[in-house]
């Protein structure tokens, strides 16, 4: 009996099960999924994320000459800094659930700048902070470092009475024949004048002969917060986005470029239209209770009285006072490459204070230290302070100094580490001091 043989059907296809068609198979299998990984791994999104960075030993990057300098025998003094970078899907699905990392709409960093305007900026930063920090310790030695010398022009108000009449670096000097060295006096100065009074500026551009500038003073239609007005963003609607702090305002040790103003007196805030609202029946010498969330998050309170508008009344936006140096017979530098910002500041003074000195101010310890550094010895707010702190307990740090108006966030980042809040050099000396430094030992009385 004969097997019989049943044929398929004329419209089925037969499955290739040669070794060749199996391997063609797989083979441009396997070059898509290739192709959909590296397009998940290269390809960039519109979003940026801020993650630790590192920590750098400062005492590297000073420099004296005309003095004797002395290395730090065993401990350090540590600046630390955050990584900011550009992601693909992959990397903002790895950064999502990392605990240290912040991710962010390209919008909300750079402000409407591109990346090289941010760079160049924070290189400037830097530079001004490289200039206080030489400048505070020098004058915790009790050198004559400075001394004031005028009121240097930042940003005048858009359509006032200096509008395309003076420029940023002038420096104004008197008024109506009354001199004055500092912001504050020029403050003093106009703050008794009423709208309408004709005043004369005496203003000194860069370079050229000082020309007397005519000045009638507008009114009064609020009272002054000390911020600038930032750019949207992506996600608008929650929050007046600041791009910048006017130095000596009423929130100059609270808020930070970047931030977001939320809630004013218990009232949301939810763009810049609402602040200005908001402030228009406030006057100078009233408290606000002021609420901002930070570019990481994180919430930022305080309660803020609110200044004069004695400047802009004369046109004047945002002006500092102008210092020029006294002779000193050594030379400080302190030489930075790739690194930017004012954050810095107040690692790179307390340095410059152990360079300067013999013994050890840092007591044997790893101290990493965060904050902008102004001459006066006070210290400003920084960002990143929650992906810094990750930082610093990776450095092993005996204490993370950080300024008080970011201690909560770091404190609220890592609960293992040492953090300390100063408002001061004065402050973080006194820190440095209860870990053994040789603090009392410093000169005060200009010798070295």
């Amino acid at each position: 009996m004969l097997d019989s043989v049943v044929a398929p059907p004329a419209d089925a296809t037969a499955e290739d099960t040669s070794p060749g068609g199996s391997f063609v198979y797989w083979f441009v299998l396997a070059l898509v999924m290739f192709g959909i990984g590296v397009a998940l791994t290269l390809v960039r999104i519109p979003y940026l994320v801020l993650e630790p960075g590192s920590t750098f030993e400062t005492e590297e990057f000073v420099q004296v000459e005309g003095a004797e300098s002395f290395e730090s025998p065993d401990g350090e003094v540590r600046f630390v800094t955050v990584t900011q970078r550009r992601l693909s899907p992959v990397g903002w699905l790895i950064s999502r659930f990392r605990e240290s990392d912040r991710i962010f709409h390209e919008d909300e960093l750079l402000r409407g700048r591109t990346f090289d305007e941010q760079r160049e900026e924070n290189a400037q930063l830097m530079l001004t902070s490289q200039s206080n920090s030489i400048a505070a310790a020098l004058t915790q030695l009790g050198f004559e470092v400075s001394e004031p010398a005028g009121v240097v022009v930042i940003d005048v108000v858009e359509g006032g009475a200096l509008d395309g009449v003076v420029s940023r670096n002038d420096v104004i000097t008197a008024v109506d024949g009354q001199t004055f060295t500092t912001v504050q006096e020029l403050f003093d100065v106009l703050d008794p004048r009423q709208p309408g009074e004709e005043i004369t500026l005496l203003v000194n551009p860069p370079g050229e002969a000082p020309i007397d500038v005519p000045v009638t003073l507008t009114g009064d239609t609020a009272a002054f917060l000390g911020v600038a007005r930032g750019a949207e963003v992506a996600d608008a609607g929650d929050g007046a986005v600041i791009d910048d702090v006017v130095p000596l305002g009423p929130v100059a040790d609270l808020l930070v470029a970047g931030d977001r103003i939320t809630q004013l007196d218990g009232q949301p805030i939810t763009n810049f239209e609402d602040l200005v609202i908001s402030l228009s029946d406030r006057r100078s010498g009233d408290v606000v209770a002021l609420e901002a969330v930070r570019l990481d998050g994180s919430l930022v309170t305080g309660d803020v009285e609110l200044g004069s508008r004695a400047l802009e009344r004369a046109g004047l936006f945002n002006a500092a006072t102008q210092f020029r140096d006294a002779a000193l017979p050594f030379d400080v530098e302190i030489l930075t490459e790739d690194v930017g910002g004012p954050s810095a500041g107040l690692a790179f003074t307390i340095t410059v204070l152990d360079v300067l000195t013999e013994g050890d101010l840092t007591g044997g310890n790893q101290i990493v230290v965060t904050g902008t550094m102004n001459r006066d010895g006070s210290v400003g707010a920084i960002g990143g302070v929650h992906q810094k702190a990750f930082a610093a307990r990776d450095a092993d740090a005996a204490v993370f100094i950080v300024p008080s108006a970011n201690f909560d966030e770091a404190r609220a980042a890592v609960d293992d580490l040492r953090i300390e809040p100063v408002d001061t050099l004065a402050d973080a000396l006194a820190i440095i001091g209860e870990l053994g430094g040789n603090v009392d030992e410093l000169p005060t009385d200009g010798t070295l």
